[in-house]
């Protein structure tokens, strides 16, 4: 009898273990995309479930010209299959402006992905900047970027809008424990006409558009 309660203790030792590890959260600057292929209608469907969420929240404090509270922030989750990497933007922002000539100035999410994960100072031909506004305008720059790579779809929500994108990605090889570079970003026209804000995931100074050695990581699970 001592040795059954002993390994049922053992056991279950080693269940809860597991069981906490399944939950622990991966480093800050790691996100982890799920496999998964989603409907890309700006809607929340089963897909993204199970999908961990990471806060697009800090902001670049040379660029905050409005108080830190009232600027648009987010929750992103990604998905993966074999040709594209997918992002969910839940976005908290109000009022809604594309009023700026500028697209980058607009409200909208930005996702800036590096497909070999090189960390180059500079932009490289697998290296580029997507970009979806409120109103599912797409727009972009980058070595790498094509508009053809990227579709998505925006709706307006009571607190801010939702942005589905889906990203093409040609240069990755797509299947468990692929790692690429990433960042997101948030921007907040707040009613000026401009920019008067700019929420970040991981690295909180204005130059991922152009640089990709602070990007955090995403891989693919």
């Amino acid at each position: 009898m001592t040795r059954i309660l002993h390994a049922c203790l053992v056991i279950s030792i080693v269940t809860n273990a597991w069981a906490n590890d399944q939950q622990a959260k991966p480093p800050k600057g790691i996100a982890i995309a799920k496999q998964g292929t989603p409907d890309l209608d700006g809607k929340i469907d089963d897909h993204w479930k199970a999908c961990p969420k990471y806060a697009v929240t800090q902001p670049i404090a040379e660029s905050l010209k409005i108080e830190q509270k009232d600027m648009a922030t987010a929750t992103v989750q990604l998905l993966w299959d074999d040709k594209h990497l997918y992002a969910l933007w839940i976005v908290k922002d109000s009022p809604l402006s594309a009023e700026s000539s500028d697209d980058w100035a607009q409200d909208s999410v930005e996702l800036f992905l590096d497909q070999h994960q090189d960390k180059s100072v500079t932009y490289e031909s697998d290296d580029a900047q997507y970009r979806v506004n409120f109103q599912g305008k797409i727009s972009g720059q980058g070595t790498g970027y094509d508009e053809a790579d990227i579709k998505a779809a925006a709706i307006k929500t009571k607190q801010g809008y939702i942005v589905e994108m889906a990203i093409r990605t040609h240069a990755a090889d797509m299947k468990p424990g692929t790692t690429m570079g990433l960042e997101l970003q948030v921007n907040d026209d707040h009613g000026s006409g401009q920019r008067d804000a700019i929420a970040k995931w991981l690295h909180t100074e204005d130059d991922s558009w152009q640089d990709t050695s602070k990007f955090g990581t995403v891989q693919l699970k």
